[in-house]
């Protein structure tokens, strides 16, 4: 067996018994048992699921004297990790007017507090900019960077050889299913377990040569987990603006989202023709 493979045979033991542990255990999806105990109880077991990719990272690259490069001299692509998330969201919006019925930031108003409802139009949406990028600086980095450690740190090591395309295409599969889980209890796409099993293999197919990219024009682990993070924050905005909407097909998370990075990677061709080496 490879390394890659095993390596990845580990996190996928540890993460789902973890979710089965948290399951067996009475522990639920928000969204099937919306109690506030339920919302702190899954966002530590979130925590910890998202974590366990990072935790595997950090021992096997301590038991063979690895470094992870999680942090590095800030440059520009840090700055384009931050805030392309809000290019993707408008993007995704964009290309998902086709395929659902687009009703604006009166979903989003619907949603907020009575003092917050007759906000502004322009000062909603910076409003909403301002949180997201702070969340994807703050505590989603943190949920994040337990992921990025493995996927985009020792898993990307491992597989760097095959090229940026075929590691991207691995990485992006067996980083998909992972998430299964997630996605079963209701995570994301909470109308549609087992599609939204698929849609999510597809998401993260299309959306790691981007965070491969960054990560290695940002030598670090930092700008894609403030890229994740801030997906992680601005992806349900971006269903929110349509009426009924339908995750699989709206969104970030949806169809959308497909092609907003399918745009990306036409253009990331030319930037990452072959070979992932030599960047870092």
């Amino acid at each position: 067996m490879r390394r890659e493979d095993r390596a990845v045979l580990i996190v996928y033991a540890l993460s789902w018994g973890l979710a089965l542990f948290y399951y067996l255990s009475g522990g639920r999806h928000p969204n099937a048992v919306p109690e506030p105990g339920m919302v702190k109880r899954f966002v530590l077991f979130s925590l910890a699921y998202m974590w366990t990719p990072g935790l595997v990272a950090i021992i096997l690259a301590w038991r063979e004297g690895r470094r992870l490069s999680v942090w590095g001299r800030p440059n520009v692509y840090w700055l384009y990790a931050w805030l392309l998330p809000l290019f993707f969201a408008a993007l995704a919006v964009l290309l998902s007017l086709p395929l659902g019925s687009f009703q604006g930031l009166a979903g989003i108003k619907a949603q907020l507090p009575p003092e917050l409802q007759n906000m502004p139009d322009l000062s909603l949406v910076s409003l909403l900019a301002t949180q997201v990028l702070f969340a994807a600086a703050t505590v989603n980095l943190v949920f994040a960077l337990g992921e990025e450690l493995f996927w985009r740190g020792y898993l990307f090591f491992l597989v760097e050889a095959r090229g940026f395309w075929p590691a991207s295409l691995y990485i992006g599969v067996v980083w998909g299913l992972w998430h299964a889980p997630l996605i079963l209890m209701g995570h994301n796409y909470p109308h549609h377990p087992y599609a939204g099993v698929l849609m999510m293999v597809a998401f993260t197919v299309m959306a790691t040569p981007t965070l491969l990219w960054l990560r290695l024009k940002g030598k670090s682990l930092i700008p894609p987990a403030l890229f994740h993070g801030g997906l992680n924050a601005v992806g349900g905005l971006t269903v929110a603006v349509f009426k009924d909407a339908n995750p699989l097909l709206v969104g970030l998370p949806g169809l959308g989202g497909l092609a907003a990075f399918a745009l990306f990677n036409l253009w990331l061709r030319r930037e990452v023709p072959n070979a992932a080496s030599g960047e870092d």
